[in-house]
């Protein structure tokens, strides 16, 4: 039978989540395609139709489903949104993603291969730029329309994404009570609040 748009789209969506699930229980490297096969009741050999790789799998999972498709879905109307409104929004929307229980079952086990054997794991290079870049063109034209004070572009933003993954991390690796007795959008405003009085005309 021909595979449809439809039905190439569900089966690249099945293999995605079931590659989620595997790798946030025996972790990136030790995963396998036959893990993954299993786990989406499929044969081996049909996930390489889809994916070139494990490594093509990975950058899938972060293409569909981390922050990254939600800066690429985002609506003009919501980068015309002033940066009192933007941020918070922005920041909330992705503290829902990373935290989302997949998302944050697949962080746990990576990041322990990220630090301890970099060599054979790594992210895909593009992938803070990618987020750096969109926020920095978000920046930048504010700047322009004075909606933002001259600054560097590249450090503002930096900073900001740097507080938001250090939540993550605190919340969700070292479990800091601290950290999580807040909802995300009292995170998303403890973060934006200090944020936009550095960065507003003054």
């Amino acid at each position: 039978m021909a595979r449809t748009p439809k039905v190439v789209e569900d089966r690249r969506e099945q293999i995605i989540d079931a590659a989620m699930h595997v790798f946030a229980r025996k972790g990136y490297s030790n995963a396998t395609n036959k893990d993954i096969a299993r786990e989406a009741a499929i044969t081996p050999g049909l996930i390489y139709y889809y994916f070139e790789s494990k490594e093509a799998l990975l950058y899938a999972i972060l293409e569909a489903r981390s922050p990254l498709k939600l800066i690429a879905s985002l609506p003009p109307q919501a980068l015309a949104l002033p940066p009192e409104q933007f941020f918070p929004m922005l920041i909330r929307q992705v503290l829902d993603i990373v935290e989302g229980e997949d998302m944050i079952g697949l962080l746990r086990v990576m990041i322990p291969e990220l630090v301890h054997n970099p060599a054979k794991f790594a992210l895909p290079a593009t992938l803070f730029p990618r987020l750096f870049g969109f926020l920095g063109n978000y920046v930048e034209a504010k700047i322009a329309r004075g909606e933002i004070r001259p600054l560097d572009v590249s450090l503002t933003v930096q900073t900001l994404v740097g507080s938001m993954i250090g939540f993550v991390l605190r919340r969700q690796i070292i479990r800091d009570p601290l950290a999580l007795q807040y909802t995300h959008e009292q995170i998303a405003h403890a973060i934006t609040d200090p944020f936009l009085t550095g960065i507003l005309p003054r």
